[in-house]
């Protein structure tokens, strides 16, 4: 390695450090891995393409009876029967850390709370920790803990951090590679705490924390599961979005050791920055927690459902479905629409600009503004999801309501009234 290059990374490393002292984060972590290695975002993509190639080709052509078996297996008649909840970190390994407050703390406290709403509303699901306390369980384990339960979900629950306090929201990912290779930082954080297992470049059969085709290779062991691990993070990110007093980052593909043995779709979240103030404020909170938990809980009805084939599309605009639409007069409770339109005159349920929603459309009055134009009537939010991508094939502005009555009441109480 030249001189140059070897000088440039101790100045990053330094400035690094420096920045994670100011904002009060731990540099415990990174300190030892950051020894031995400190790449930028030109050192991740210098990749040989003959190297490249070759663990493509190897990998994908042992993963192509896999991934035709995992499809099948989840979308003919597949059940979500086992979840395995890893909270991440623990025991020696804390975390992100900012005064009293640790990662491995918070990621415990949300992955029990998701367990018991799981427990609670589904008995028949059985539901595995990959710890229950404060102890330290390696990345291989976790992966394994699914794997010899034959789990059918695996969630593992992080924080995120930055050097730039202003970066906040939450993210989902699922094992892989993004397009650019720009995306590595976080799952590099991730993998960093296997310096503390004994051997683990055996154990890990070669993995380099500071060598790029590592990332690469093992981005591409999931491969089979990475279609449903994709859909489950969108249906995160959703409800996080409609959820959470925070921005969503979206969802990626990175290369995470925790979802490399992991033999079910998998994924991996980050309920938000411990450096940053807003969202470290509300991830420690009872409150931001509870919620948190609750999103996390409706994402996993939504996937449940999904891939049972249950709630199919709502039967409103023809097509054919299983959910039934509840008249407000005979239902005492909270119920979800999709508005079409609103207008300030009042038009009759047969116009022709309601399209094949004719006849199907209820009117409901907004004092002194004007008139919404409903179609449904269902019971949960999942159905109202669905029946929304239903209407927005003719009306791409549709969004989804509820109401109480006569009152119309904003999604996330709904939605809280609905888990409970």
């Amino acid at each position: 390695m030249p001189r140059e290059r070897s000088k440039d990374r101790s100045s990053a490393w330094l400035r690094e450090t420096k920045i994670c002292k100011k904002s009060g984060l731990s540099n415990s972590r990174m300190s030892k891995l950051e020894r031995l290695r400190h790449l930028n975002s030109n050192d991740i993509m210098k990749v040989r393409v003959r190297s490249f190639l070759f663990l493509t080709v190897s990998v994908l052509f042992m993963l192509c009876g896999a991934e035709a078996y995992a499809q099948n297996d989840v979308s003919n008649g597949g059940k979500v029967s086992v979840v395995v909840i890893d909270a991440g970190h623990g025991g020696k390994d804390p975390g992100c850390v900012y005064r009293n407050y640790y990662e491995k703390n918070i990621t415990l406290a949300l992955a029990t709370k998701l367990g018991d709403l799981i427990k609670k509303n589904y008995p028949d699901v059985k539901v595995i920790y990959t710890r229950s306390t404060d102890k330290y369980v390696e990345l291989a384990e976790r992966g394994k803990i699914a794997n010899r339960a034959n789990a059918d979900l695996f969630i593992s629950i992080h924080v995120n951090s930055a050097t730039n306090t202003s970066a906040r929201g939450t993210s989902s990912h699922v094992m892989g590679m993004d397009k650019s290779g720009k995306k590595l930082e976080v799952a590099m954080r991730e993998n960093d705490i296997i310096i503390y297992e004994e051997d683990y470049t055996t154990k890990y059969e070669g993995y380099n924390p500071g060598d790029p085709a590592s990332y690469i290779m093992f981005s591409l062991m999931q491969y089979a599961y990475q279609d449903q691990s994709m859909r489950f993070a969108q249906m995160v990110q959703t409800h996080f979005r409609n959820d959470l007093p925070m921005p969503d980052r979206g969802t990626t593909q990175e290369p995470f050791l925790v979802l490399w043995r992991a033999s079910m779709p998998s994924i991996l979240v980050e309920v938000g920055f411990m450096s940053n103030q807003t969202d470290r404020s509300y991830i420690t909170s009872t409150k931001g927690q509870n919620e948190i938990a609750r999103s996390l809980f409706a994402a996993f009805k939504q996937y449940k459902n999904d891939v049972e084939g249950k709630a199919n599309v709502v039967a409103v605009g023809g097509n054919g479905g299983t959910s039934e639409m509840v008249s407000s007069d005979d239902y005492k409770g909270v119920l979800y629409y999709v508005q079409l339109s609103f207008g300030t005159d009042k038009k009759k349920t047969s116009d022709p600009c309601f399209k094949s929603y004719r006849n199907k459309v209820v009117a409901r009055p907004v004092k002194g503004k004007g008139y919404r134009y409903l179609v449904g009537g269902v019971k949960t939010y999942d159905e109202a999801l669905r029946l929304q991508r239903e209407v927005r094939r003719e009306f791409p502005d549709a969004f989804a309501v509820a109401y109480d009555g006569d009152r119309q009441i904003d999604l996330k109480t709904a939605r809280r009234r609905e888990a409970q």
